[in-house]
């Protein structure tokens, strides 16, 4: 499901060119990424396992050490050149733009063939109803300019914006602000 739902992100896209190969990669990648979570990680499944929403902690950097410990990281070496563009690509990512104690969405995807259903939007309002709560600021990171205006009318907005030239990939910075939420 998420090799499927990431086919079209601007970063996966950059990394690998082929359609084709890229879902390999992405299955692996994500496999490997979920896996990295340590049980930090809060994660939101919607009842029939559409859709997947995970929040971590904004200043839990992620390296290729924790990869290794997944027992698929031999798949990310042998698409090394992916994960070589991809690590370079997420290299541009600067936490310290969230302030301590902010959880962000890393990732959130439905399957494809449920996509239009409103199930990331429970999942993400789930998060935010159960988080907030507890003391915890909200935020994301964005590389595809399309997703702004959903996570806008979730009550995101951005507080920072960069262009990776190099790669010529955008990155939004988005915090939930319960003001903005309508």
């Amino acid at each position: 499901m998420a090799a499927d739902a990431y086919v079209a992100d601007p970063v996966h896209m950059y990394a690998t060119k082929h359609e084709k190969w890229r879902k390999r990669y992405d299955y692996h990648f994500m496999l490997a990424r979920l896996m990295t979570s340590n049980r930090e990680d809060i994660i939101y499944t919607d009842e029939e396992n559409r859709g997947i929403c995970i929040w971590r902690d904004a200043h839990n950097d992620y390296t290729i050490f924790d990869f290794w410990l997944c027992p698929t990281w031999p798949m990310l070496a042998i698409y090394a050149k992916s994960t070589i563009k991809i690590l370079k690509a997420y290299s541009h990512l600067n936490a310290k733009v969230f302030e301590k104690n902010t959880l962000i969405i890393s990732p959130v995807f439905t399957d494809p063939s449920h996509q239009g259903k409103g199930i990331a939007t429970k999942l993400i309002k789930q998060g935010i109803a159960d988080l907030v709560p507890l003391g915890y600021k909200l935020g994301l990171e964005t590389q595809n300019p399309d997703n702004v205006p959903f996570y806008e009318k979730l009550g995101f907005r951005t507080i920072k914006y960069d262009y990776w030239k190099g790669e010529k990939i955008h990155n939004y910075y988005m915090v939930y602000d319960p003001v903005a939420d309508k």
